[in-house]
Order: structure tokens, then C-alpha cells, then sequence
């Protein structure tokens, strides 16, 4: 199954891909460059860096107090995993960065690791819908966005049902497994399933000690702001960048409402192809940006997005006296589902 989603999701991208190069304008995209201001693209840059910081930091609280890491070493697996990401099919980015994570810190195992994983994603999707909310809220009284689009608003209130729906499960269960651990799970499961699992299953339970912790949830919620502001801040910067003066923070917002269900769907690594349709969509027929424009704009930002990562997850190579070889046999190990708790 899971190798005939890393299949639909690069046809995806690639179909998409196609759509976009098919219909852009090149003569008039590379206009559009020629008035890029390079340092809001710094920031721009500087804001997508700093996501990766406030990512790093929040993993602290998420390990939970018992597992003292170094920030180093959380930043540098952190780095790696979103260059894994961008250059790995199937999201192996984010389990390639447990895996280096049980290696550089010997106390946190793998299964826990991807844990808590599990737990940052759910507080990605709690701040996405709590993103969501507001731009739904603020952006009829924003000259930009009060035009008649009740499609797209409809669609984007339906994700956000869908994404709730999703959201109050994987709360729910994160929320029995930690509070009953993994004996709870395992008088839920047949017997012939539970037993094999026994080991995986408390390991993983163990990786939710935050969620028992009030500090850890409190620290938890502030830095998912952290990284969500960040993330806002790059789509922001880069609208300065491109002098669309028009444009303001509550644009900002709905621009990473939409890109951040786009990405969600199956695709090729990078984000490539759907990032782009999804970036220039928004800015044509939800605020009104010229097509040329906009399509520059949607080029931009995702380089501003992908290539500080891949430079990130290079220097943390370095920095940790690993090679491509070691991200590439860990992702290896890991895409075999082979990986054992240290």
C-alpha cells in the first residue's frame, strides 16, 4: 500500500508540474523577477530557518522531561529529516530523523522517537485548524479576499470539518494509549496481534510521557506557535518581496491554510508541483494577483522553502561527522521497516 502511495503521489506532482510549466507565461514570470527584492527573500529565508529552531526546540518537550538531549543534536535530526523530505520519496524525512535521533542520543529509542512524531503532527494539525478559524473569521473584512469566492470557502471549511473529524481520533487515541499505556492497547487488540507488538507497543507508549506532563504540553503549545508564526512569517516576507504591498498578514495566513492541506495530499519529495499550482491558485483567484506574478511568486517561495532546508540538513551532516551515504542506508533501513529500538 504504501509503495502505491509514493507512486500516486509522484504522478500527482508530476501531472501538476506539467499543468503549471504548460500554462506559465515564462517570459513574463522572468519579468516578474527582475523586481525580486532580495532581502525580504533573506528573510523569507531567515523565517523558514528559524521554523526548524522552534521545531527543534518543541522535540525537548515533546521527549518529555525523563529524556535530556542536547539541542544540538535535536537540531541537527531535525535539519536532516526535512532534507530527507525534500530529496526522499514518501515522507521518509520524518522517520530518517528518529532514526539518527536514537543514534546520536543512545537514551531515546526509535519507536519512542517517532512518538513523539506522532504527537507533532497532531499539534501541526491543531494549530493548522486554529489557523483556519481565523482567516475564515478575518478575511471578509480584508480588502482581497471579501470577493465572491464561496467555493474555495466552502472547500477550505470542509478540510477544516474533515481535519477536525482526524484530529479528535488521533487526540483521543494518543490519549488512551498514554494514560493506559501499552497494557490498555493490548486488551483492545486480538491476542495473536497484541503479543508480537507487546515490545513496540510500550516503547511507543513510553515516547507519550509528555502527555502526562502539564509543563511538557504547556511548553509544547508555545513552541508549535513559534513555528507556525515562522512559517507565516516566509509567506508574508516573500509577498513583500514580490511588492505585493496589497497583501498583509491575514493573506499570509490563508496562503498557509491552503499550502499546508495541499501538502498533505501524496506527492513527490519537495512538495514539487503541488506547492506550486496550490501557492499560485490562492494568490490568482482568492486575492487577485496577476497570473505572471503570481506564478513567479509560487516558484519563489517554494525554493525559499526547499533549498534552506537542503542546505540546513548538509551542515548538520557535517557538523555531526556524518555522510549522504549514512542518510541514505538509515533510510534504507527505515523504508524496510526493519529499524529495532537501540
Amino acid at each position: 500500500m504504501g509503495g502505491v502511495m509514493v507512486w500516486l503521489g509522484l504522478l500527482l506532482s508530476v501531472v501538476c508540474l506539467g499543468v503549471f510549466a504548460f500554462n506559465a507565461d515564462w517570459r513574463a514570470v522572468g519579468a516578474a523577477f527582475a523586481d525580486l527584492d532580495p532581502g525580504f527573500v533573506a528573510l523569507a529565508a531567515a523565517a523558514v530557518l528559524m521554523s526548524l529552531v522552534a521545531r527543534a526546540w518543541r522535540w525537548r518537550f515533546l521527549l518529555g522531561p525523563r529524556r535530556a538531549t542536547s539541542f544540538r543534536h535535536r537540531l541537527s535530526t531535525t535539519a536532516i529529516g526535512f532534507m530527507g523530505n525534500s530529496i526522499f520519496p514518501g515522507r521518509l524525512g520524518e522517520p530518517l530523523r528518529c532514526f539518527m535521533l536514537s543514534k546520536l542520543e543512545p537514551g531515546v529509542t526509535f519507536t519512542a522517537a517517532l512518538a513523539t512524531i506522532v504527537m507533532e503532527r497532531v499539534f501541526d494539525l491543531a494549530a493548522t485548524l486554529v489557523v483556519l478559524a481565523l482567516f475564515l473569521v478575518l478575511a471578509p473584512l480584508v480588502a482581497g479576499t471579501r470577493g465572491d469566492h464561496p467555493e474555495l470557502f466552502a472547500r477550505l471549511r470542509l478540510f477544516g470539518w474533515l481535519f477536525t473529524a482526524a484530529l479528535v481520533v488521533a487526540c483521543a487515541g494518543l490519549l488512551v494509549l498514554a494514560r493506559s499505556g501499552a497494557r490498555g492497547v493490548r486488551r483492545l487488540l486480538p491476542e495473536m496481534v497484541a503479543r508480537p507488538l507487546a515490545a513496540l507497543l510500550a516503547s511507543f507508549a513510553d515516547g507519550l510521557e509528555s502527555l502526562r506532563s502539564l509543563p511538557a504540553l504547556n511548553g509544547s503549545l508555545l513552541t508549535t506557535g513559534l513555528v507556525w508564526v515562522s512559517v507565516m512569517l516566509s509567506d508574508y516576507f516573500m509577498m513583500r518581496a514580490f511588492a505585493l504591498d496589497a497583501l498583509g498578514l491575514v493573506h499570509a495566513l490563508g496562503l498557509m491554510v491552503v499550502l499546508c492541506f495541499a501538502v498533505a495530499l501524496p506527492q513527490a519529495p519537495g512538495y514539487v508541483g503541488v506547492f506550486q499550482i496550490a501557492s499560485e491558485r490562492t494568490l490568482t483567484g482568492l486575492y487577485g494577483v496577476p497570473v505572471a506574478r503570481a506564478q513567479a511568486f509560487a516558484i519563489a517561495l517554494w525554493a525559499c522553502h526547499v533549498v534552506p532546508l537542503i542546505a540546513a540538513g548538509i551542515v548538520a551532516l557535517w557538523l555531526e561527522g556524518l555522510t549522504f551515504a549514512d542518510v541514505r542506508s538509515g533510510s534504507a533501513v527505515v523504508g524496510r521497516r526493519t529499524v529495532t529500538d537501540a
